[in-house]
């Protein structure tokens, strides 16, 4: 093992609620979870990927699709009562690397190209003092505040902003996570102290929550493909 050493790493339970069995859905002519093991594998700079899942469907799958496959304690899997950094420190017990990157298979549009240039982006902004990375979403909309006070611009300025002028906001797409191992374990968390904000692009970060999401998911993958 290098001391570079990366490993893919993706969760997936048996008991997802809103899209029922969601990482097996029928998806274009395979599935979400088959996607995301070969997108992965196909990455120049990741050399395992690890499935874990309570899900003997999926571990099965996931072994059949080449990737290595770590059971998930029940506790661990449900969402009501298991925290999510509770779910991470476990999930990264059940194994050693050097470089997580933490991948979900509801983004199903990001190509190997995309994670290999977070890899690397990471390992660059690494020797600037970040700790961690994370995909994001720029966001340049007008943007009001739960109290109904504008965000970013000023409605009653002399001149409309223009959406393209107002200053960036960033929106966790929840697609790419990389830390260092150590640091994942310890932390039990998705990234560290100093993340850097990768914008990964937007036509392709969507992430699969409801029907509706799978269904925009499922027909532009079939126009990018």
């Amino acid at each position: 093992m290098t001391m570079n050493e990366v490993t893919a790493v993706i969760v997936s339970r048996a008991g997802s609620k809103r899209i029922p069995n969601k990482a097996l859905q029928p998806f274009s002519d395979t599935t979400l979870l088959e996607i995301k093991i070969e997108q992965l594998k196909s990455c120049e700079m990741v050399d395992r990927v690890i499935v874990g899942s309570d899900g003997s469907d999926i571990l099965a799958i996931a072994e059949g699709a080449g990737a290595e496959t770590a059971v998930r304690p029940d506790y661990f899997c449900d969402e009501t009562q298991a925290s999510a950094n509770e779910m991470i420190g476990n999930m990264c017990s059940l194994f050693e690397t050097d470089i997580v990157v933490w991948a979900h298979c509801t983004n199903p549009l990001l190509t190997s190209e995309v994670y290999d240039t977070a890899i690397k982006s990471f390992l660059e902004k690494e020797k600037e003092g970040y700790d961690s990375l994370l995909s994001v979403d720029e966001v340049k909309e007008h943007m009001w505040s739960e109290d109904k006070a504008p965000l970013n611009y000023n409605p009653w300025g002399e001149r409309h902003p223009l959406a393209k002028d107002l200053p960036a906001i960033y929106k966790q797409n929840g697609g790419i996570f990389i830390q260092r191992y150590v640091d994942m374990k310890n932390n039990s968390y998705f990234f560290g102290d100093r993340p850097y904000l990768h914008v990964t692009p937007p036509q392709l970060s969507i992430d699969i929550n409801i029907w509706n999401d799978f269904a925009v998911a499922q027909y532009l993958y079939g126009k990018i493909r």
